[in-house]
C-alpha cells in the first residue's frame, strides 16, 4: 500500500530535492572558475621577393622602357637585367624599434646527385632598415644581370675545360627582425630562395612566394566553469521532480487519500480489542451440536465481551475459524472478526482452490494461523506500530489460555457448554 511505504517515498523525494539543489546551486549559482589560456594579441612578420625586367632592345612586341614585371620567363636579349626587390612588412597591434636586416648573395654552382664540382658567390647587398613602422616596410634592392651571368658560367667551363655537373643560379636571402612586437620582444629569422633557370636566350624566375610567420599571444585568466546539457538541465528537472513528488505526497496524506480504508480501520479496532480482553478469551473449538443452536451475532468483540462478563460466561475463541462464542442457555452468541479481503490478493481463510476453509475445510492443528493478508498487516504494523500477532493477541502482559486441542475434547467443551447455561 502507498500509504504504508509513505515515509520511504517521502525520503526518497526530499533525496531528489537534495540532490537536484545541489547540482543546480554548483551548476547555475556558484559554478566555480577554471584557467584558460585565452590570445590577446598576434602579430605576423612576411618577406617576399617582387622582380621586374625593363625592355631596353627595340623589338617588334615590347615598347622599349616597357617593364615586365612578376613573370615567370623574360627575355635575355630585350631584357638582360632582372631588378629584384626583397621586402619585408609586419603587421602587429603594438609596435616599438624595429630592426630589420636583409642579405642577399648571388650564388652559381655546379653539382651532380649531391656532389659539388664548383661554386662561385656574390654579396648583392646587405641592408638594415631601423625604426620601422607597423605601415611601412623594409625594401632592399639589387639587381641581377642574366647575361653577365651567363657569360660568367661560360668563362668558368671553359677555364675547367668541361661542366661535369648542372649549373644552377639561385639568389639566396636572409632577413632578421628584432623589436618589441605586442609589448613582447621579438627576435625573428627567415631565409627564402630566388631560383633563376638560364635556358640561353630566355631566363625562368622560381619565385617561392611569401614567406609568413604568425604568432599568437596569450595569457592564463580564470573563467566561469561551464557544464554540458546534462547538469544544466538535468539537475533543475531532478529538483522539479523531486519538489512535485514530495508535494503531490503531503498534499495527498493531508486529503485524506493515503489514509486507512474503512476494513483497515475496522481491523484495527478488532485486534485492541483483541489485546485488551485477551485474558477473557480461551481458544476451544466447540463441538458441531453447539452450532446447532439458535445464533445471535455482537456487532464487537467488546461487545460479546461484555456480554459474558454480565452474564459469568466464558468467551471462547474457535481456532479454525478465528470466530468468537459465548454459549448460553439455547443460543448460541458470536462475533465474527473482520478481514483484510479487499486489500489483498486473497482472502484470509481461503485456499488457492477458492474453498472457505472457515466454512468446513480442514481442521488446523494447535497454533495453526492464517497467513493470507500477512502483507497487508505487515504494512499496518509498520505504519502504527503495532505488536499483536495474527490473531490479534498480543505477546504483553498475556497468559497463554489456550487449550491443547488433544486434550480438550468435543465432549468437555459440550459439558462446558451445558454447565455455562
Amino acid at each position: 500500500m502507498l500509504s504504508t511505504r509513505y515515509t520511504a517515498i517521502l525520503v526518497v523525494c526530499l533525496l531528489f530535492v537534495a540532490a537536484g539543489a545541489g547540482v543546480v546551486y554548483a551548476t547555475h549559482i556558484d559554478p566555480g572558475t577554471e584557467t584558460e589560456t585565452q590570445p590577446i594579441s598576434s602579430y605576423t612578420i612576411e618577406t617576399e621577393y617582387e622582380h621586374e625586367a625593363e625592355v631596353t632592345e627595340p623589338n617588334t612586341v615590347f615598347a622599349t622602357g616597357t617593364v615586365l614585371a612578376d613573370r615567370e620567363t623574360y627575355f635575355t636579349r630585350i631584357a638582360p637585367e632582372l631588378d629584384v626587390d626583397v621586402v619585408t612588412r609586419y603587421d602587429a597591434q603594438r609596435a616599438s624599434d624595429v630592426t630589420v636586416d636583409t642579405e642577399s648573395t648571388l650564388i652559381l654552382r655546379n653539382s651532380d646527385g649531391g656532389v659539388v664540382y664548383w661554386e662561385e658567390t656574390e654579396d648583392l647587398i646587405e641592408e638594415t632598415t631601423t625604426d620601422l613602422g607597423d605601415d611601412d616596410e623594409a625594401r632592399v634592392s639589387f639587381v641581377v644581370n642574366s647575361t653577365a651571368i651567363d657569360e660568367e658560367v661560360q668563362a668558368i667551363d671553359n677555364e675547367l675545360g668541361a661542366s661535369p655537373g648542372t649549373t644552377e643560379t639561385f639568389v639566396e636571402t636572409t632577413v632578421s627582425l628584432e623589436g618589441t612586437l605586442n609589448d613582447e620582444d621579438v627576435v625573428y629569422s627567415t631565409s627564402i630562395e630566388l631560383d633563376i633557370d638560364h635556358g640561353g636566350d630566355t631566363y625562368i624566375v622560381d619565385d617561392p612566394g611569401t614567406s609568413t610567420e604568425t604568432a599568437e599571444q596569450t595569457e592564463t585568466v580564470e573563467v566561469e566553469r561551464t557544464y554540458g546539457p546534462l547538469r544544466t538541465i538535468g539537475g533543475p528537472l531532478l529538483l522539479l521532480v523531486g519538489l512535485a513528488g514530495a508535494g503531490g505526497l503531503v498534499y495527498a496524506r493531508r486529503e485524506g487519500e493515503l489514509g486507512l480504508t474503512e476494513a483497515e480501520h475496522a481491523y484495527l479496532e478488532y485486534r485492541d480489542d483483541r489485546s485488551e480482553f485477551a485474558e477473557w478469551i480461551t481458544r476451544i473449538r466447540l463441538p458441531p451440536s453447539v452450532h446447532d443452536r439458535p445464533e445471535a451475532t455482537a456487532e464487537s468483540l467488546t461487545d460479546l465481551v461484555d456480554f459474558a462478563i454480565d452474564n459469568d460466561l466464558g468467551v471462547t475463541q474457535d481456532p479454525t475459524t478465528d470466530a468468537y462464542y459465548v454459549v448460553a442457555d439455547e443460543y448460541l452468541y458470536a462475533y465474527y472478526p473482520p478481514s483484510l479481503e479487499a486489500e489483498t490478493t486473497a482472502a484470509a481463510g481461503t485456499n488457492g482452490d477458492g474453498v472457505d476453509e472457515a466454512a468446513g475445510g480442514e481442521e488446523a492443528t494447535d497454533g495453526e494461523e492464517a497467513t493470507d493478508g500477512d502483507g497487508a498487516l505487515s504494512g499496518l504494523r509498520d505504519l502504527l506500530g503495532d505488536e499483536t500477532n495474527d490473531d490479534g493477541s498480543t505477546d504483553e502482559g498475556t497468559e497463554d489460555t489456550r487449550s491443547d486441542p488433544e486434550t480438550d475434547t468435543g465432549d468437555d467443551a459440550d459439558d462446558n457448554a451445558t454447565n455455562g447455561s
